[in-house]
């Protein structure tokens, strides 16, 4: 069995993030650190039962993480991720090594689009409410908003426009992405589920993590998560694509709701694997 899942307000939580719900961190296990100093967190129930579910799945960690941003994370710098999949499956990392093949497809599909990168994050950049680049990588840009300024009726005009020509751009709270159309975790997900000739269950928050448990055969997400909110937004998704089903979702919100999740997963697991 394949064990997929997002990262950030999925797996972990950050300090800030839990400071906004009012959740306060005691007991909490802390699972990123930057500058030495703890910045993201799980319940410790929770982090028992991922490491279990490591030794007993095909582990792939999906997230809209550059490989160094992603690693800072004590359950992915141990090399105990079979797959790390990065920038929403622009890059595929297996046993930390780099998938050539995934590379070249992915390479092939964005020296295909009619508009490059530049070109397209330079329309993006003149969005009310875009604030700076916040960072550039080879095929994807992210850009800090200001919430209070950021219009919907132009960013839904560039969206469309730019997805004619093979682009998403997608907000998510205070930074917008612009990355390939036709990349994205679900298409990453199925690479690696042929590859590994075995099915998947899934769990993730997100708009970008639809795709990723559509390829599953069983979803989760966390109560409260961005899916459970907006899930059934029709405007947040192209036009070919559907909107989220079939989702299970847990009682409880946050660091709960994933010691909710990945207690059941483990109770799956171990009915599957006996």
């Amino acid at each position: 069995m394949i064990l997929a899942a997002d990262l950030d307000d999925t797996l972990i939580f950050s300090t800030r993030r839990l400071a906004a719900a009012g959740v306060a961190r005691d007991g909490a296990a802390p699972v990123e650190y930057k500058d030495g100093e703890p910045v993201a967190f799980m319940t410790a129930p929770a982090l028992a039962a991922l490491l279990l579910l490591r030794r007993n799945t095909v582990f792939v960690l999906s997230t809209l993480r550059g490989e160094e941003q992603a690693r800072r994370v004590v359950f992915i710098r141990d090399g105990g991720c079979r797959y790390l999949c990065c920038q929403n499956g622009l890059y595929i990392y297996r046993d930390g090594a780099a998938d050539a093949v995934w590379a070249e497809r992915v390479a092939r599909t964005v020296a295909a689009l009619p508009l490059n990168l530049a070109a397209a994050a330079a329309r993006a950049s003149e969005l009310p409410g875009v604030m700076r680049l916040f960072r550039r990588y080879e095929h994807m840009a992210v850009f800090a908003v200001e919430a209070a300024e950021f219009a919907a009726a132009p960013y839904l005009a560039l969206r469309g426009e730019l997805a004619r020509r093979g682009w998403r751009l997608q907000r998510q709270r205070r930074k917008l992405y612009l990355l390939p159309l036709d990349i994205d975790k679900g298409k990453a997900l199925l690479y690696i589920r042929e590859r590994e000739g075995k099915e998947a269950v899934g769990l993730g928050d997100s708009y970008f993590d639809w795709p990723l448990l559509a390829a599953c055969r069983r979803r989760f997400s966390p109560a409260g998560s961005s899916l459970a909110a907006a899930g059934a937004a029709a405007w947040e998704f192209q036009p070919d694509e559907a909107a989220p089903e079939g989702i299970e979702f847990s009682r409880q919100p946050l660091m709960a709701g994933t010691e909710e999740i990945l207690l059941r997963l483990c109770e799956i697991i171990s009915i599957q694997t006996r």
